[in-house]
């Protein structure tokens, strides 16, 4: 995991329940600028389970621009630069906005056919631009770097980090996920979606069927934490008893998303009066269907699919 000082107790919560819920494995936290209150928690927390690398000097060699947040969200482009790493050749990157139900060895012990593997970024399949703003080509998929599995050799040997790097210094759009999609672009295998649980405001799967969930849109620690479920929120507290972190997790119910998740409903609608092609593809969205098809492509170790919009029943195919 990797983050900046403000979002560090949150990678700490999350890796606390990895350790909690899996069979034992390395564990890092990679950090700029944690606190030494909040240091002397994690250790208390995380014991020898986890190791505490500070980043700040690595990071600050580097010109990365993130916009309004921190450069910490480049911290998995320089996975291939740090020491630490160099004994491993699988590598798993998990945000601090995750909170895993399952082992996440059963995630390291999938079988790798590709540098990388990663879950479709479905959300961003209503967008029919995406592919433009990129530069990338006819039908490309796009995943969401919030979980990702490294295959380090090949990684190494094809400097695909490296060519990420580059991307995001030449400011590509879309920060670090915008250099990752260019760089491994045709180079990843379909992640299990279960995996990548994204929060979203329409249909959703329910926390409880998720092997890991990414509060992508509503963070748990948010005064509205859109999209996050009673369930998940409660682990949340139990993770952060005896913290100064407890009261993040404390929020009225009526502040969880309830208005955005009606308007989605009206996403036929929006899109016929507005002409927006977003909205109308977001109200062909079937999340059950979607996640069964690309399970299935997991299932069977596929490469990411062409035209995934397609497949998901969002946009007709091509012409």
């Amino acid at each position: 995991m990797a983050a900046d000082a403000k979002y560090f107790p949150y990678a700490v919560l999350g890796a606390r329940r990895i350790l909690d819920v899996s069979a034992p494995i390395d564990g890092f936290i990679l950090h700029i600028g944690a606190g030494t209150d909040d240091l002397a928690i994690a250790g208390r927390l995380l014991g020898a389970g986890v190791r505490i690398v500070d980043v700040s000097d690595l990071m600050k060699g580097f010109d990365f621009d993130p916009g309004h947040l921190s450069v910490a969200t480049y911290i998995r482009l320089v996975a291939d630069k740090l020491a630490v790493f160099e004994p491993y050749d699988r590598l798993v990157y998990v945000d601090s906005d995750v909170i895993f139900n399952r082992s996440i060895t059963d995630l390291t012990d999938v079988e790798l056919n590709a540098p990388l593997l990663a879950a479709h970024d479905e959300q961003n399949y209503f967008d029919p631009n995406y592919r433009k703003s990129l530069e990338m080509g006819p039908g490309s998929s796009h995943f969401n770097a919030g979980i990702l599995v490294l295959n380090m050799p090949v990684i190494r040997a094809e400097g695909l980090l490296a060519r990420a790097r580059e991307l995001a210094l030449r400011r590509v759009p879309n920060l670090d996920q915008g250099a990752l999609n260019i760089a491994f672009a045709g180079r990843w295998q379909t992640m299990h979606p279960l995996w990548n649980l994204q929060t979203n405001h329409s249909s959703q799967i329910p926390f409880d069927r998720a092997f890991a969930r990414h509060f992508s849109f509503g963070k748990p620690w948010w005064p509205r934490p859109e999209g996050v479920e009673l369930a998940a929120l409660a682990i949340y507290r139990n993770l952060a008893k005896d913290t100064p972190w407890l009261d993040r997790f404390s929020r009225p119910l009526w502040k969880r998303g309830l208005r955005k998740r009606l308007l989605r409903n009206f996403d036929g609608l929006s899109g016929i009066i507005l002409n927006k092609e977003k909205y109308r593809r977001r109200f062909r969205f079937n999340v059950e269907r979607t996640t069964a098809i690309f399970a299935a492509h997991a299932e069977q170790g596929m490469m990411a699919a062409s035209y995934p919009e397609v497949l998901m029943g969002v946009v007709k195919a091509p012409k």
